[in-house]
């Protein structure tokens, strides 16, 4: 059975026994969750066979695996595969499709969030940047304590089930604890891992939450992390698929579009913001990495916009 619509944030891709995921009946339901929402959760309950879930290049995933395995495996060309065993919390920011695959006998929760929907949940604030910047890459991480996650995806789902008046209040609220819970935790794992290859590569992530926008050298993240550069583009290789230089490129060009998509500054002040000391200098680099200018970029963003599409995360 392929359950599928162009309106739901996820598909069911591979055959659905009755019973498997709590709380879903049909699509049909799942579409209009999805649609009001913003955002779709999915209970994982012990399903009998292995079960997939195409997620599309708008939404990011958090799933929380209490038991069993799950595998991640990308559309793009160049994405490494994930394989991860529970307790394990894992993070998929938006931009890529991928393939969420649960072997029989999974326990966990998958919610997906629309990419418009993160920026709207967090503050528009320097915690609220540091903590969209270190969301914008893959993360797994050890869930040894599930209870407060648990419990806010409880208050999501109850919220989306009941429907009462100011739910979707309600639900950014949630959610905007939730993001924040996942932050805390990559810090207090970055602090116990200290210097082993994953743990560097986070510590990276992190550093890079901070200083994005001042354009540090690479050199400069080794020096303070306390390694080579040699053995940080290996640990940050391994762990993200990208150079340590090409991670802080992806990382301003994702902060650029973002800006470019949904706000109304200046191209200028969108250059400035990020930390470019000449708007002709982020010109030069956007157009580098997309194939279009700044300006185009936001044209053709309003365009599809005006087609009822406002996710920057569909752009190739």
């Amino acid at each position: 059975m392929h359950l599928c619509t162009k309106e739901m944030y996820f598909c069911l891709i591979i055959p659905m026994l009755s019973g498997q995921i709590e709380n879903m009946t049909n699509a049909t339901n799942l579409s209009r969750q999805s649609q009001a929402s913003s955002t779709t959760l999915v209970r994982i309950a012990s399903p009998l066979t292995r079960i997939g879930y195409g997620i599309t290049r708008q939404n990011a995933t958090l799933l929380t695996i209490h038991a069993g395995a799950v595998s991640v495996i990308g559309h793009e060309p160049g994405m490494p595969p994930m394989e991860t065993f529970g307790p394990r919390l894992v993070w998929l920011p938006p931009g890529d499709a991928v393939e969420v695959k649960a072997a029989a006998g999974t326990r966990g929760d998958l919610l997906a969030i629309r990419d418009t929907t993160i920026i709207q949940s967090l503050p528009d604030s320097p915690l609220g940047g540091q903590i969209r910047r270190a969301l914008e890459q893959r993360i797994a991480l050890p869930l040894e304590d599930s209870l407060p996650i648990t419990q806010t995806l409880e208050g999501i789902a109850r919220e989306q089930a009941e429907a009462p008046a100011g739910s979707d209040l309600a639900q950014s609220l949630y959610l905007g604890l939730l993001l924040l819970q996942v932050w805390r935790l990559l810090r207090a794992n970055l602090i116990v891992h200290g210097r082993a290859p994953q743990g560097l590569a986070e510590r990276f992530i992190a550093l890079t939450g901070q200083h994005l926008r001042d354009h540090w050298p690479v050199g400069r993240y080794a020096a303070i992390l306390g390694v080579s550069r040699n053995r940080l583009g290996t640990a940050v290789r391994r762990a993200t698929g990208f150079s340590p230089q090409n991670f802080l490129h992806e990382g301003l060009l994702r902060e650029g579009k973002e800006l470019l998509a949904n706000t109304g500054m200046p191209v200028g002040q969108v250059a400035f913001r990020l930390g470019f000391p000449d708007p002709a200098y982020f010109n030069r680099f956007f157009s580098r990495k997309t194939g279009i200018s700044p300006g185009q970029f936001r044209r053709e963003m309003r365009k599809r916009g005006s087609l009822g599409d406002m996710s920057y995360a569909a752009w190739p």
